[in-house]
């Protein structure tokens, strides 16, 4: 499966990563990239998936992009300034707290 792990947010939408049921007429290429994950090859299983056209999974390249995506959209949240409270609410026997003409009460 071959997909871009490379995340583009908050510049441009990341593309949706579609997934379906793999044919049975992969099966025997699953099993030999499971053969190689079994013996420690993992990067041998990667290249290996990654020429294989048409097949579904859980894969290094997915994987990536998950972790991309998600790094990408937490840089962007840490760099957006603090949201101000919009809502105030106060005991009736306290002082009326300083609120500016865009707070709601409740």
């Amino acid at each position: 499966m071959l997909c871009n792990p490379v995340s583009y947010y908050p510049d441009k939408i990341d593309e949706m990563i579609f997934f379906q049921d793999n044919n049975i007429e992969k099966m025997e290429l699953i099993h030999n990239y499971d053969n190689l994950i079994s013996q420690g090859r993992y990067s041998a299983a990667n290249a290996f998936i990654n020429e294989q056209k048409g097949i579904y999974g859980f894969f290094a390249d997915f994987l990536n992009l998950i972790e991309n995506r998600i790094y990408n959209l937490q840089v962007y949240l840490l760099q957006k300034p603090p949201k101000k409270q919009p809502f105030v609410s106060f005991d009736e026997e306290e002082e009326l707290p300083v609120v500016d003409e865009d707070t709601i009460w409740i």
